[in-house]
């Protein structure tokens, strides 16, 4: 199958008609799941998305007011004076957080509660963000089956059905609420059925259910609150638990959600498991339960009071998760109030952290990179908003944006011909471009599977240039449903800053006969590649850190390109970082660069259990002897073959104040015994 192509500047770079020059790179907006979010709530997802890309604040904190009607208060006390857990957290802290939740239903309770609601309003109203949850009575024993497995689950959606007609006057309930913080211009992070993953004795009703299922009920539910009870200020939060198989796996699509994140109680946070698996969605993450470790439920013995120290959860947002947006603290005895007082203090007044008062809602910042690994090039047409101004040539209908087939994203460019014609389809697009900064041109191209392709069509991805037209191509490639990757290489191509055409030809086999039809799909530019390293003639200035060896050496035994690498020896059963970097003594000007890139390998002896994640990195700062700022890609998984690691590095600060590139490996849970970690190949485009 055709490779993926993960591009990340699309907004940085759509080449339309009379562009002559590439524009700097701007933060890409969040976009709601729902096209009718109201103002507020399209307000808070773009500001929480941007949020881990600044420089500094770049972390929102929570907590859990507690259950509505029951143990939640949004007050700092108690009508008789009392300090409630929220007014503990404020004098242990010296902060109050930006998020507050409430839950609409108790642990085991049969009813809905809202009456949280005002104290949510006044949350709102004093510049913070607000979210509810609610565990949900079970529709087939609303007392006392919270974590009794509901047999019909796939019925709920279906009103005419006993289970059905109970779940939607649940949620009849919930709406009623929400429609009260609706009318409030309160937006609401929405966090439904959490934790659907959980596999333990006590899962909730809903955990554990077939995915299909859980996927069928989400989507039902959001388009009843959304569409049928008319509630556009939701954002959606889909909340697995972390550390349990396959937290994406019930995940319902991006068109049914706005927020992913993990609950998550380990006596290590750093080594929690599901990071990778959610930002990998592509939409803002958030560790939406975050408390002291317990057993192994969300209901267990209370945890020794002081005993946990919350500067784990600091450490291991700012160098295991920092795409985090926020995170939301748990109270009672999971909470922050009845720790360690000094972790606590440290958390909520950690840098990176973001309280009440210090919002901005409006704010927008610049991003530091994509969600996902952005391979070194840049979109110019991906036919995600519709043909962008591409056009067709001998097509029997078309071009036409659809949904049946892409290489990258969901969709692309399609035209329709009959092969009994034989007759050359080109798709192009016409206007005034300007490549003269890239190296090379590529598309996706393929046929449909219908129709009698003979020996196969072939395709040419060609630009035409300068005042003569002059053509450059590929060459004839066979294509055929799978798709192929086509390339011009524009070294020596002359007039790159007046071209007129891009397009893709198209031919028949001979006897080729009856319709079919022709793709395109993620025309894409590459610019020259930098080299840094490849260390073929040493370590190149390259150090490591936390390995067996005291430093790194240049070795044979493996190479993505040329003859060597760089090698360090590590321990996996450690469970700790292990990286290799290059630190310099003066900052380094990369301003002009738009992508760092670097092969990282593992060898393949070791019990590499789930897999060795790798995240290529850089810091910066005025002085490279002082504090620095941390920027990486969010982790890839590597392995014994090698893997190509992309940073992006459009709107990171203060690129000419780099000192020091790297990569850092983190091995899975579970790994044991000696390995070894390389790179190779390191460049700037």
């Amino acid at each position: 199958m055709l490779r993926r192509l993960r591009t990340a500047l699309i907004s940085a770079l759509l080449l339309l008609p009379l562009l002559a020059t590439a524009p700097s790179a701007v933060a890409a907006t969040a976009a709601p799941s729902d096209p009718q979010a109201t103002p507020a709530a399209a307000q808070a997802l773009d500001w929480l998305a941007q949020l881990p890309n600044r420089a500094g604040n770049r972390v929102l904190s929570g907590f859990f007011g507690g259950y509505s009607g029951s143990t939640f208060s949004a007050d700092r006390t108690t009508t008789d004076g009392q300090p409630t857990q929220l007014g503990k957290l404020q004098t242990a802290t010296g902060q109050n957080p930006g998020l507050l939740a409430c839950d609409y239903a108790a642990n085991g309770s049969s009813s809905i509660d809202t009456s949280c609601n005002s104290g949510l309003i006044n949350w709102w109203q004093q510049g913070g963000l607000a979210s509810v949850s609610f565990h949900a009575p079970n529709p087939a024993q609303p007392t006392g089956g919270l974590f009794v497995h509901l047999d019909d689950f796939a019925q709920i959606t279906d009103p005419t059905t006993a289970v059905g007609k109970q779940w939607h006057a649940t949620l009849d309930q919930v709406a009623a609420g929400l429609q009260q913080l609706d009318a409030a211009g309160v937006p609401v992070l929405f966090r439904p059925l959490h934790e659907m993953n959980s596999t333990y004795q006590q899962a909730f009703w809903w955990s554990g259910q077939q995915r299909s299922d859980f996927i069928a009920v989400w989507r039902n539910m959001y388009t009843y609150l959304t569409q049928t009870k008319g509630l556009h200020n939701l954002l959606w939060v889909y909340s697995s638990l972390c550390d349990t198989s396959d937290p994406a796996g019930y995940y319902p699509g991006a068109a049914y959600t706005d927020i992913v994140g993990l609950d998550c109680y380990p006596a290590d946070p750093s080594a929690a498991q599901g990071y990778d698996a959610m930002t990998a969605l592509g939409k803002p993450f958030a560790f939406a339960e975050i408390g002291a470790p317990t057993d192994n439920n969300l209901t267990p013995p209370a945890a020794d009071p002081n005993s946990f120290d919350f500067r784990r959860w600091s450490d291991a947002i700012h160098h295991r998760y920092p795409a985090t947006s926020y995170f939301l603290s748990w109270n009672d005895s999971w909470g922050l109030t009845q720790q360690i007082p000094d972790g606590a203090k440290a958390l909520m007044n950690d840098p990176w952290t973001v309280n009440l008062g210090e919002l901005d809602r409006s704010a927008r910042t610049e991003a530091a990179g994509p969600a996902r690994p952005a391979d070194p090039v840049e979109l110019l047409n991906g036919f995600e908003t519709g043909a962008d101004g591409w056009t067709a040539y001998n097509q029997a209908n078309g071009p036409l944006q659809v949904n049946e087939w892409s290489s990258q994203g969901s969709s692309s460019l399609r035209a329709d011909t009959d092969l009994s014609q034989q007759k050359q389809l080109f798709l192009y697009h016409h206007g005034q471009f300007d490549l003269s900064a890239y190296a090379t041109l590529s598309a996706a191209a393929r046929t449909a599977p219908g129709g009698n392709q003979a020996g196969g069509a072939t395709a040419k991805l060609y630009l035409r240039t300068g005042s003569g037209n002059a053509w450059y191509d590929s060459g004839a490639t066979v294509i055929g449903p799978d798709g192929v990757m086509l390339t011009v290489s524009l070294a020596g191509i002359p007039n790159l800053n007046d071209v007129h055409d891009i397009g893709v030809d198209f031919t028949p086999a001979t006897g080729a006969t009856g319709p079919a039809s022709v793709y395109v799909d993620d025309v894409t530019a590459a610019r020259p590649a930098t080299l840094l390293a490849d260390f073929e003639t040493g370590v190149e200035g390259w150090s490591n850190w936390q390995t067996i060896n005291s430093v790194p050496w240049s070795v044979t035994e493996w190479a993505a390109t040329g003859t060597h690498s760089l090698k360090s020896d590590v321990m996996l059963d450690q469970r700790h970082e292990s990286i290799l970097n290059r630190h310099y003594s003066t900052p380094t000007d990369l301003s002009g660069h738009l992508t760092l890139s670097v092969t990282a390998r593992t060898a393949p002896w070791g019990n590499q259990a789930g897999g060795t994640t790798a995240k290529l990195y850089l810091r910066t700062g005025p002085s490279c002897s002082g504090p620095l700022t941390w920027y990486d890609n969010r982790g890839q998984s590597v392995d014994s073959n090698g893997t190509r690691l992309f940073l992006n590095l459009g709107g990171i600060p203060n690129r000419d104040q780099v000192c020091e590139i790297g990569v850092d490996f983190v091995p899975a849970k579970g790994a044991s015994g000696q390995s070894s970690i390389y790179l190779d190949n390191a460049t700037l485009r």
